[in-house]
């Protein structure tokens, strides 16, 4: 590699040497200083920046992907989420470490990219299933991420994630229980579990996610106006559960009927915890119940049940499509699932809002019935072997500005 020089003025020189391609425009990337002196001064000053760049490339491109992910790691994880720095935490150590680990970073191919995930695709499940679109997609993120940065350290000229064959992640329509599903569920859980029987009620008519409801603290419920405020998300961290901010970063106030109150306040008088405690406890309210234990007894009592299989955040998508059916405005819909942008109901929930689809079959049905549909020959014109001529005519416009021909013609043998 070799750098530039310009004269600017008398003394004045201009240095200026190519480190890499930005990761984000793909524009080349330049170093570049000014010195003063004279050619041969400006001439041993560029030498040595072209060795600096050289040497940072050679440290770069001869360290392993392993090497890069965790450097990368390191560095990414400062502000991200407890639950993002586990799930990518995984990612590196059950599929990335394993299949492209010991490779030199100068090495990797955008073909030795596309084998490792067509690996993992056929066989990187748990058992040796095949891995799930989705976290296929998920890996790609994270070491397409981590080459981009190598491109802004200097260690590599372009990245080769950037170039494999395209992931796409398949979304699957929601399939929430029906409500007679829910109701035997709660009436199984009710009779076994009475703790669980109340988070599974407020997860069915709030629509919170897991992880605001084992955050929710008793002096975040208003026993008088019936509201509960969803202020903190209790999640799973790298080192286990911990208090965070809500998924949206804002506190997030849901009326409650008196139904599910009255069951609310029960498990209060049931649990006498501190007022600071968490509503949903083992010990008193110091610590919430655990992120996965919940999932897991949740799937126990489904499969107990006989019911067929639906997750615990399906409740979330039942509140959500039962609202709509119901005819609830969408804005208020989008508030209590705490929802950034209303246009996320339409993502995911337009299949439930009723009538959508049969009212515009209708409405276009009544345009073509009314003005009448004719058909008619033309009895006007002479007639004419293979010509076909079709009005639509309108009975409450004139001739002159209803008439729409459309004439079809065919080739005479």
């Amino acid at each position: 590699m070799r750098g530039s020089l310009r004269q600017r003025s008398e003394g004045s020189w201009e240095l200026r040497v190519h480190v890499g391609t930005d990761p984000e425009t793909g524009r080349r990337v330049d170093r570049s200083v000014t010195i003063r002196g004279n050619r041969a001064e400006a001439e041993r000053e560029l030498a040595s920046m072209v060795t600096a760049v050289q040497a940072t490339r050679a440290i770069g491109v001869r360290s392993t992907v392993s090497e890069l992910l965790e450097a990368w790691f390191a560095v990414a994880r400062a502000g991200w989420a407890p639950t993002t720095i586990r799930q990518t935490r995984s990612v590196l150590d059950r599929y990335l470490h394993p299949q492209l680990g010991e490779v030199c970073v100068g090495e990797v191919t955008p073909v030795m990219i596309d084998h490792a995930y067509a690996r993992l695709h056929r066989a990187g499940g748990k058992s040796g299933q095949p891995l799930a679109p989705g976290t296929l997609a998920r890996i790609h993120v994270v070491l397409r991420s981590a080459f981009s940065q190598a491109m802004r350290w200097g260690w590599v000229w372009d990245n080769p994630a950037e170039r494999t064959h395209r992931i796409t992640a398949t979304t699957t329509e929601p399939r929430p229980p029906t409500p007679d599903e829910l109701c035997a569920l709660l009436d199984h859980v009710a009779a076994r579990d009475p703790q669980l029987h109340t988070f599974l009620v407020l997860a069915t008519v709030t629509g919170a996610r897991r992880a605001q409801l084992l955050g929710l603290r008793w002096h975040n419920v208003d026993f008088v106006g019936r509201r509960v405020s969803f202020c903190n998300g209790w999640v799973e961290g790298p080192e286990g559960p911990v208090l965070t901010s809500t998924k949206t970063r804002r506190r997030h106030i849901v009326d409650l009927d008196p139904g599910s109150f009255a069951i609310l306040a029960t498990h209060a008088q049931r649990a006498a915890s501190s007022w600071d405690g968490f509503a949903f406890s083992d010990d008193g309210g110091r610590t919430a119940w655990k992120p996965n234990r919940v999932t897991k007894t949740f799937l126990r009592h489904r499969r107990a049940a006989g019911l067929r299989p639906f997750r615990f955040h399906d409740l979330r998508h039942f509140m959500a499509t039962q609202m709509l059916h119901a005819g609830i405005p969408l804005i208020t819909v989008s508030r209590r699932l705490d929802h950034r942008r209303v246009s996320t109901i339409l993502d995911h929930y337009a299949h439930a809002i009723p009538g959508g689809d049969a009212h515009a079959s209708a409405t276009l049905w009544h345009l073509l019935e009314t003005p009448a549909v004719s058909t008619r020959r033309a009895s006007r014109q002479p007639h004419q072997p293979g010509r076909t001529v079709l009005y639509l005519a309108s009975s409450r416009r004139s001739r002159s500005s209803a008439r729409l021909t459309a004439a079809s013609e065919e080739h005479r043998p």
